[in-house]
């Protein structure tokens, strides 16, 4: 995947930023690594200090500096406020700062480097596994973003001899070829499975340390961030136009049907797309994205929040000379460094492969020297986005002729795919809203687009306008058109499967509790309450809302009965409708997981766990 890379012959005795840790305590119990930042900081992570068994960590630790003499006699550190970040479910977090009670016995630190994630990235850092005190080094080769969440980048070992350790958490991994700090060793991964044997690590990348520790972020780090402050949108608020962050999400996502260099169009005044764009490739940069882990609930590429991390570099060409564009990419993947070339021609022999994406090239000091610089990053294995503000322009003629031949007729392809896509689903909510109208109300509207988009595709294909450079922005219109309206005919679908499979566990939890009063002689216990809820799960269309109220009010009438004559058993404590499992069968009890924390009664069984 792209060039190969040179490596330099790093001095590791030169690294004496690492540092080792120990408990403050008799034992001197090597806990794990770290790494000497500015102002007597120490980055570690969060779990090298967690003390064992405890939510908590030491109070206070002992960092040493094995890379000069006299290393072990070490100096207090404690713990930065508001800078524990233990790790959480998703795996996130996992990091701590210290800051150390003097200041440290070396004249160097480390300052942590943002650098794009390359396959085959070669890498080095230094652990202290038992019996090794003095430190053990590895090599490794960086894989891509892994792990259970978006955090992480997975790091494997570049030989047998390199496997992780334990007590390699924390320490510094210096990219082999620039000798910058690009993050810290979290995890080893060392298991077997069908014969074969797996050995890899993770790695934290400076990307999520700055997200998590604000102190770092303002002092202790260099390189230009993927996503510069001035192309960033709030990544909490929902992107006003659906379809073009669909659209964005896909290409971003790497989608087999989307094509290593794509185009499309945000006009001056066209103020949602541009809103979009922003908080698209803000959800993309894992530094700035809130979004933490692809366990997330809901979280696909059909809800158009991209992974954090698919996003290289941005930049917004707009105003900029060919010679200022080169400097910033050169700046994003780490080609700043002094040098006997020009920085463009530096970029076309030593480019990384990275997926960018470059704003207003037509409005370039130089849009057709800039296009060509840009499309350097292609043939260079790299993947790009330009996005134009005119219809036509020079830099968008241009742009087409280096397309390869045949992309518009590929592109309208791809659109029709995506209109069969949208009108197989249309019909499967026309299907389900003919399933719901007799029982459930309000019902979304009925889909309609397909049909409309169809004709348009079939306008397209017979454009007069087909070869020009113009064609491709109507391709492109119509193509997030398409993705709006898919979006909204899956979102009516999901309503639609979510309201029906609540209705019939309504139905289950209903008359799974009749027939449990009834089995002790307690069928009128609660009786209206019963017919109400019954009348309106069974009477007509009713409001979902309505009908679990009513359902809820019976259940609880039902559970005092029980409880007063001694038969609630394992039912569970009363408690609100929580997330509900399979749905029982009206007229038999619900499957276990149904009840939430109202209790379980499950199918063939007298009583459920809850």
């Amino acid at each position: 995947m792209g060039a190969s890379i040179k490596e330099t012959n790093f001095r590791t005795d030169q690294e004496t930023w690492r540092v080792r840790l120990r408990t403050a305590d008799r034992r001197a119990q090597v806990l794990g690594a770290g790494v000497l930042l500015g102002d007597g900081l120490v980055l570690t992570c969060a779990h090298v200090i967690r003390i064992s068994g405890t939510d908590g960590h030491w109070p206070a630790v002992t960092v040493e500096f094995p890379g000069i003499g006299g290393g072990e006699s070490g100096l207090r550190a404690t713990v930065v406020p508001g800078h524990w970040v233990p790790r959480a479910d998703d795996h996130s977090g996992d990091l701590a700062l210290l800051r150390l009670d003097g200041p440290p016995p070396v004249a160097t630190h480390a300052t942590l480097h943002r650098l794009p994630t390359i396959w085959n990235r070669r890498v080095h850092f230094a652990g202290y596994p038992s019996g090794i005190t003095g430190g053990k080094w590895a090599e490794a080769l960086i894989k891509g973003p892994g792990g259970p969440g978006d955090e992480w980048v997975q790091i494997d070992p570049a030989t047998e001899a390199d496997t992780l350790m334990r007590r390699f958490s924390g320490a510094g991994v210096v990219d082999n070829r620039t000798g910058r700090v690009i993050g810290i060793v979290v995890s080893k991964l060392d298991s077997e499975r069908e014969g074969a044997h797996y050995r890899h690590g993770y790695m934290i990348p400076t990307g999520t340390v700055v997200k998590h520790l604000d102190l770092v972020r303002e002092r202790c780090v260099s390189g230009r961030p993927p996503v510069p402050a001035a192309f960033t949108a709030d990544p909490t608020a929902p992107a006003p136009d659906r379809g073009f962050a669909r659209w964005l999400t896909r290409w971003l996502a790497g989608e087999d049907d989307m094509a290593d260099v794509e185009i499309t169009f945000v006009r001056e005044e066209d103020h949602d797309a541009a809103l979009t764009l922003r908080t698209t490739l803000t959800l993309a940069d894992r530094e700035r994205s809130p979004r933490t882990s692809t366990a997330t609930p809901g979280r696909d590429r059909s809800s158009g929040v991209p992974r954090a991390g698919s996003l290289d570099l941005a930049v917004d060409v707009s105003g900029k000379t060919r010679a200022q564009v080169a400097q910033e990419i050169a700046e994003g993947m780490g080609l700043d460094g002094p040098g006997p070339q020009p920085m463009p021609a530096r970029i076309a022999a030593d480019a990384l492969p990275l997926t960018a994406v470059a704003r207003g090239v037509d409005e370039a000091v130089q849009p057709l020297e800039t296009v060509e610089l840009l499309h350097t990053l292609v043939r260079r294995g790299g993947r790009l986005l330009l996005v134009f503000r005119r219809l036509d322009s020079p830099a968008l003629r241009r742009t087409y002729e280096l397309l390869d031949q045949g992309r518009a007729e590929r592109w309208l392809d791809r659109i029709g795919r995506r209109i069969g896509a949208l009108a197989h689903t249309e019909e499967r909510v026309r299907d389900l809203r003919r399933r719901a109208a007799s029982i459930v109300s309000p019902l979304p509207p009925p889909p309609h687009y397909a049909q409309d988009l169809e004709l348009k595709a079939v306008r397209l294909e017979a454009d007069p306008g087909r070869g020009t450079a113009g064609y491709l922005a109507k391709l492109s219109y119509v193509e997030r058109t398409v993705e709006t309206a898919l979006s909204e005919a899956e979102d009516s679908h999901r309503l639609l499967t979510r309201r029906l499979a609540r209705h019939q566990e309504l139905r289950g939890l209903l008359d799974g509790h009749q027939a449990r009063l009834a089995d002790h002689g307690l069928a009128e216990a609660a009786a209206s309450l019963h017919h109400e809820a019954q009348r309106l799960l069974t009477g007509g269309p009713c409001d979902p809302a309505v009908a679990e109220a009513a359902v809820e009010r019976f259940v609880r009438a039902a559970r005092k009965a029980l409880d007063q004559v001694g038969q609630l058993g394992q039912l569970g404590h009363p408690g609100q409708l929580g997330q509900l499992g399979q749905p029982g069968q009206p007229g038999q009890p619900g499957q276990p997981g149904q009840l939430g924390q109202l209790g379980q009664l499950g199918q063939g069984e007298t009583e459920g766990k809850p």
